[in-house]
């Protein structure tokens, strides 16, 4: 009886080993990447040693030239990352060194390079809008929030006839008609 009992003494421990490891298994070491698409992980600050943090001095440069941000900034941004967008990076962290109107500009920006980018729906546009959207995962909740508000399309883009620009207009400026065979006065 003596040997079974040492069996099942030593089956009675692996089991409480077993059964007690889970917890240090799954415990995080120090040096462990976190995963920066998890948006808590972002709102704790985990992520911000893997993002870019190199101010380009082109980018500071259109940040002095706008202090307010507004349409003039948000244009430049989308017109750079157009041109190149491998800027993405940098343009989101000059973006956590501007004040709220040009963060909001900047994402706005970031957002209208996007959508440039996914109208071509090509491979290698697919690819530029990626690394914009991948470059927001640094960004501040400033430049997030204008990157979501130049991201959703306006009311009046439903409507026939408007666009951001205004309201179009059909050609009929003058009053009169344009074609004999158009029943109608303008």
């Amino acid at each position: 009886m003596e040997p079974h009992m040492r069996i099942c003494l030593l089956a009675a421990c692996a089991v409480a080993y077993v059964c007690g490891s889970p917890a240090q298994i799954s415990a995080q070491t120090a040096n462990q990447r976190v995963e920066c698409r998890d948006s808590a992980a972002i709102a704790r600050g985990e992520c911000q040693d893997q993002c870019v943090s190199v101010l380009d001095p082109r980018i500071m440069a259109l940040l002095a030239r706008y202090p307010a941000g507004g349409p003039a900034l948000r244009a430049a941004i989308a017109a750079a990352v157009e041109a190149n967008p491998s800027l993405a990076d940098l343009v989101v962290a000059a973006a956590r060194k501007a004040n709220p109107a040009q963060k909001q500009a900047i994402g706005a920006g970031l957002a209208d390079a996007a959508n440039y980018f996914a109208k071509i729906g090509v491979d290698w546009a697919r690819g530029a809008e990626g690394r914009i959207r991948t470059a927001m995962v640094c960004a501040d909740e400033g430049t997030r929030l204008g990157f979501q508000i130049g991201s959703t399309p306006t009311v009046a883009e439903g409507i026939p006839g408007f666009n951001n620009a205004g309201a179009n207009t059909n050609g009929c400026v003058t009053g009169k008609k344009i074609s004999p065979s158009k029943p109608f006065d303008c």
